[in-house]
């Protein structure tokens, strides 16, 4: 009888040691607090049931903590590279153009690449008695870094022209009885047959290097619109020049046996002398001013 009384006693412990609410209890609180505290009041201050799964209280004490707030005040992206983007329009040397620009390092450096356009075509012009039509066309494209020592509006530039395209294109007439000198000759206009000519003066090569100064940030700290301004020097190969002639020249005003088309080697003798008159041309000057607006 009493034997049979303790095993009903061990029985009835093991089933409130082996309860969910107590051993989810026992593995959450000290054994002090599981004397003053029972299983259904812990779980009635969790907020939970009595009944509630040890998997769901571990899911309770293990969740990750919630991470911090972001830093009141931070500016998002300012300090990365090609964080922003801004456009500007110019007016210059080289006719109407445009640039865009993006960070390398926000203030202190940024990637410029910019293109001018520029075509002008005179009303005829008379030159040495002959009668010139030509059309003068500036057409280049650049890229350029920008550097603000003072992380200011003063910038320091350099960079490459990496397509250029400016050509003078011309025709010329002579009248008859009028003369023109070639390679240090006179030559006269032939009654009977004309003289007429073309040039091509190509200014530079295709690329070159430049560098300039300015004023102007297309990417201000502050504000969205910006002045711009800029001078230097692009850095071309020597000019080329081309010409030739058709019709015959003559040793006088009047048509003689001798007239004839003007020889190769006053030709040649010309366009030397000619190009290298031009030969300064090959420093090419960057002068413009425009305006810009940063879009993001």
């Amino acid at each position: 009888m009493k034997f049979s009384c303790s095993l009903s006693v061990l029985a009835v412990l093991a089933a409130l040691v082996t309860s969910p609410a107590v051993s989810s209890a026992q593995a959450l609180a000290p054994a002090a607090d599981l004397i003053s505290a029972p299983a259904p009041a812990f779980y009635a201050q969790l907020g939970r049931p009595a009944n509630s799964s040890s998997s769901a209280n571990a899911f309770l004490y293990n969740a990750p903590a919630q991470t911090s707030a972001p830093r009141a005040g931070a500016p998002a992206g300012s300090s990365r590279p090609f964080s922003g983007i801004a456009v500007g329009v110019k007016f210059g040397l080289a006719g109407v153009g445009f640039d865009v620009a993006t960070p390398l390092v926000p203030q202190r450096l940024n990637l410029r690449g910019g293109a001018s356009f520029f075509t002008y075509s005179p009303s005829t012009i008379v030159v040495d008695n002959a009668n010139i039509n030509g059309t003068l066309k500036f057409q280049n494209a650049d890229v350029m870094v920008d550097f603000f020592p003072f992380k200011g509006r003063f910038r320091l530039s350099g960079g490459m022209t990496v397509y250029n395209y400016t050509n003078l294109s011309a025709t010329l007439g002579i009248p008859t009885g009028q003369s023109i000198t070639v390679g240090g000759t006179n030559y006269y206009s032939d009654p009977s047959n004309p003289l007429s000519g073309s040039g091509t003066f190509n200014f530079g090569g295709k690329t070159a290097g430049r560098v300039s100064i300015g004023t102007g940030n297309l990417l201000p700290k502050k504000g969205r619109f910006t002045f711009q301004s800029e001078v230097g020097v692009q850095f071309f190969s020597s000019p080329t020049v081309a010409y030739t002639f058709t019709g015959n020249g003559c040793p006088t005003a009047t048509h003689t046996p001798q007239c004839a088309p003007i020889p190769t080697t006053s030709i040649t003798q010309e366009q030397q002398t000619l190009q290298n008159d031009l030969t300064d041309l090959k420093y090419f000057p960057i002068l413009s001013v425009g305006l810009g607006i940063k879009l993001h």
